[in-house]
C-alpha cells in the first residue's frame, strides 16, 4: 500500500519541479557543433547556456585508422579565440604507459557550471558561432607530434523568445 503513495508524491514532486523549471528556462540557448577533415571527424557536440548554468559536451571524436594506427599518447582541447587568446574550455589526455598504442576515438567529455563559457570575455554570446575550435595532438611510437585543428561552427537549435 506504500507504493502508491510514494507514486502520487513522486509525481507531485515532478510537476512542481517542472513548473519551477519552466521559469528557468527563459533564458535557455542550446546550440550544437560538428566539423570533420580528412583525418577526424566530431559529431553530437552541444553547449547549453541558461541563466545559472552552462553545459559543454564535446561529443563524439571519430578518426581515420590509416593516420593513427600508432599512436601512444593524445591530447584533445576545445577552445574559444577571442582576439589573439586562446581560451581552454575543456582539455583532455591519455597516455598509455604500457608501451601499446591507445584508441583516439570516442566521447571527448563534459564540463559543466556557472562559469564554464561566459567566463570568456565575448561581446555577445552569438559571437560564440564561429569561434570555437578543436584540437588534437598526438605522439606515435617514434615519438613524432603532430596536431589536428578544426574550427566547428555553432548551429543554434532553440532560444528563448526573450531575447
Amino acid at each position: 500500500m506504500i507504493k502508491p503513495k510514494v507514486l502520487v508524491f513522486m509525481a507531485i514532486l515532478m510537476l512542481a519541479l517542472v513548473g519551477c523549471e519552466k521559469v528557468e528556462q527563459e533564458q535557455l540557448t542550446v546550440y550544437s557543433f560538428s566539423g570533420e577533415d580528412e583525418q577526424l571527424s566530431i559529431s553530437n557536440g552541444i553547449i547549453v547556456l541558461n541563466g545559472t548554468e552552462e553545459i559543454f559536451t564535446g561529443g563524439d571524436l571519430k578518426v581515420t585508422d590509416d593516420f593513427f594506427n600508432n599512436i601512444t599518447s593524445y591530447s584533445t582541447t576545445f577552445y574559444i579565440m577571442a582576439g589573439d587568446e586562446k581560451n581552454v574550455i575543456l582539455s583532455n589526455s591519455m597516455v598509455d604507459i604500457t608501451g601499446d598504442t591507445v584508441n583516439v576515438s570516442g566521447d571527448l567529455g563534459q564540463i559543466s557550471g556557472d562559469s564554464v563559457i561566459r567566463r570568456i570575455k565575448i561581446d555577445d554570446t552569438s559571437d560564440l558561432k564561429n569561434i570555437l575550435y578543436f584540437e588534437l595532438t598526438t605522439k606515435d611510437r617514434d615519438g613524432k607530434e603532430n596536431v589536428y585543428q578544426l574550427q566547428l561552427p555553432l548551429t543554434e537549435i532553440t532560444k528563448s523568445n526573450g531575447d
